[in-house]
C-alpha cells in the first residue's frame, strides 16, 4: 500500500505535517516520498512512548544529527503543545540538510520556544568542523535536556566530548550502530552513576521493518524513580 502510495506524491522536500505520535502538528521540510512514516508518527515508532514521556521531563533538547529535522521540530511542537517554553539546539554537518533545516526554521511562528542551528559534526574536539559539545553554552546543561544523538557510528566520540552533560537532571537518547557500542555506552554511563536502558526494533505488524540496519538499536536513559527530584 504504501509503495503505491509514494508514487502518488512529490519527489521533493516540502513542508510536511506530521499527523499522530509524539512531534504530531511538527511541520518540518521533508521528502514525502520517503516520510510516509515519519507523517504518521510510525518512524521509530519503539521511541514513542519513551519519547512522550520524556518530553514531559525537559525543557531543552540538543539533538546531535538533526538530519531532516523530524526530531527537532518535533519536540518544538510537542513543548507548544505542552504550553511550554523550551530551547532546542540542532546539530547537523551535511549542507543538504542544514538547508532544509533553514528552510522548516523560516515557518516556526511560535515565540515558546527558541530553535538554533549548527553546521558542523559533533565529537571529542572543537575545531575543524566539528563541535564538542562540552563547549556549547553552558547555561543549560544541567537543566532538564534531552540530548539525542544519532551520528551513524560516531556515538562513543560524541560521548566523549560531552561528559558535562552526563548528570541525572538529563535524558538520553543515542541510536547504536555497532554492537561492541551497546556495552560500551553503557559502561560509560554506569561510571558516571547513570543508567540506560535497551530498545531493539520491533517490526510493524502490517508495514514491517523499516529500510534500516539490523544492526542499530537504542540506548536511552532510565527515568528517575517517582519523587526523585
Amino acid at each position: 500500500m504504501f509503495s503505491r502510495l509514494k508514487l502518488l506524491l512529490p519527489d521533493r522536500p516540502i513542508p510536511l505535517r506530521v499527523l499522530r505520535g509524539p512531534f504530531r502538528g511538527a511541520k518540518p521540510v521533508m521528502n514525502p516520498r520517503h516520510s510516509l512514516r515519519k507523517m504518521m508518527g510510525l518512524y521509530e515508532r519503539e521511541l514513542n512512548d519513551w519519547i512522550e514521556d520524556a518530553l514531559k521531563q525537559v525543557s531543552s533538547v540538543v539533538d546531535v544529527g538533526a538530519n531532516d529535522g523530524y526530531f527537532a521540530f518535533g519536540c518544538a511542537a510537542a513543548f507548544r503543545r505542552l504550553g511550554k517554553s523550551g530551547r532546542i539546539v540542532a546539530i547537523e554537518a551535511q549542507t543538504q540538510h542544514i538547508e532544509k533545516l533553514k528552510h522548516s526554521l523560516s515557518g516556526e511562528i511560535s515565540d515558546l520556544v527558541s530553535i538554533e542551528l549548527i553546521h558542523a559534526f559533533a565529537g571529542r574536539e572543537s575545531g575543524n568542523g566539528f563541535v564538542r559539545l562540552d563547549e556549547l553554552d553552558p547555561t543549560f546543561r544541567r537543566h532538564k535536556t534531552l540530548i539525542k544523538i544519532d551520528v551513524e557510528g560516531a556515538e562513543i566520540d560524541v560521548i566523549e566530548g560531552a561528559k558535562d552533560w552526563m548528570h541525572p537532571d538529563n535524558l538520553f537518547l543515542i541510536e547504536v550502530h555497532h554492537e561492541e557500542y551497546l556495552t560500551k555506552l553503557r559502561q560509560i554511563f554506569d561510571e558516571a552513576g547513570l543508567k540506560l536502558i535497551q530498545i531493539d526494533q520491533q517490526p510493524h505488524p502490517i508495514l514491517g521493518r523499516e529500510c534500516r540496519d539490523i544492526g542499530n538499536w537504542w540506548l536511552v536513559s532510565e527515568f528517575p524513580p517517582p519523587n526523585v527530584p
